[in-house]
């Protein structure tokens, strides 16, 4: 069964929303790595990501009205975003929401684990080449699916769709990675595409 949440998240959250600051914290550390490597993804500003996820905890420190949820890592995730994006738009660093891409050519150690661990970076670059030819809700679903180990009813919680939405943009990315790639660089990406979510499966 597809593990959707952790439950050290949950009960941290709970403390969250009851006011506790180090379980706050907790949660800042755990997932800060996560955030600001997704942040970099929409905007290749260090700065800007850093201070937009610092903004964040403390908006989250400060606000009345926090929720219960099983889903904390796509509920930061998803606040990250939308914070990003409004301060894109305000700043006029883009003028549309449609033009701000998720670019997978920002680097990320992750990404790379996920290939050299099999002795296949040669095949990384050229996965992400044409992952980075996607739709951008195609790039994005694959990064956290697959590299980041992300389940799909996370996933549809974070795009507020449905978790067969979320298990359908996957598919229909595979199908068009299938299109772009040799048959023998398929079979191999989706054999590490596996084993890494079996690994993240391990791990969690």
């Amino acid at each position: 069964m597809e593990k959707t949440y952790s439950s050290d998240d949950i009960v941290m959250w709970n403390h969250v929303v009851d006011g506790s600051r180090s379980a706050l914290g907790a949660l800042y550390q755990k997932y800060y790595g996560l955030l600001f490597n997704f942040g970099l993804k929409y905007h290749n500003d260090e700065d800007f990501v850093k201070d937009c996820i610092h903004d964040l905890f403390v908006k989250i420190c400060v606000s009345d009205n926090l929720s219960a949820t099983q889903y904390v890592r796509s509920y930061l995730l998803s606040a990250l975003k939308n914070m990003m994006f409004d301060r894109m738009l305000a700043m006029h660093i883009s003028d549309d929401i449609d033009d701000i891409k998720f670019d997978l050519n920002i680097p990320d150690e992750s990404i790379n684990e996920v290939f050299e661990r099999e002795n296949e970076a040669e095949l990384g670059r050229r996965v992400m080449a044409a992952v980075n030819e996607l739709p951008n809700i195609q790039r994005e679903a694959i990064y956290l699916h697959y590299i980041k180990g992300v389940s799909h009813k996370e996933i549809a919680a974070m795009m507020n769709i449905n978790p067969q939405s979320s298990m359908n943009i996957i598919s229909r990315a595979l199908a068009n990675l299938r299109k772009r790639l040799s048959p023998g660089d398929f079979y191999t990406l989706v054999v590490i595409f596996s084993s890494n979510i079996l690994v993240d499966k391990v791990l969690l």
